[in-house]
């Protein structure tokens, strides 16, 4: 009899240790799993494709204040960033890499640029003038 307790009591404590066992190791993966998904989430978030954008090249300060066409350079000097309000929707991105568009301040351009929805900014990789859109 005290041989069939023993049994049983040791056949209970295999069969906890193989379940605590095997929720540590699933935890283990759906967390490894997170992380990974994690990075892949922050990889596509800067690594996105080129698109094409039409606007303005102007400073934030006129940008803030509706002024797409201002081609002061002061502004900059004080501090101001160079950004493209893009046609149509009026959106505000800061340039990550303004010495690709400075000389274009105040012109209407199409840049080829990776956006960054997260932060507001594009990164151009091209830039060419257009005739002002009437």
């Amino acid at each position: 009899m005290k041989k069939a307790l023993v049994m049983g009591w040791g056949l209970c404590l295999m069969f906890l240790a193989t379940m605590s066992f095997g929720a540590t190791r699933q935890q283990a993966q759906s967390g490894s799993m997170q992380d990974d998904s994690m990075k892949k989430d922050k990889m596509s978030h800067k690594m996105t494709k080129p698109e094409e954008l039409k606007g303005w090249v102007t400073d934030s300060e006129c940008a803030a204040h509706g002024e797409k066409k201002c081609g002061d350079k002061k502004h900059v000097a004080q501090g101001a960033k160079l950004v493209i309000v893009t046609d149509g929707d009026n959106k505000i991105w800061t340039v990550a890499n303004p010495e690709k568009v400075a000389e274009h301040q105040g012109h209407y351009v199409l840049v080829k640029a990776t956006k960054d929805a997260e932060t507001g900014t594009v990164n151009v990789q091209n830039v060419k003038m257009l005739k002002e859109a009437k």
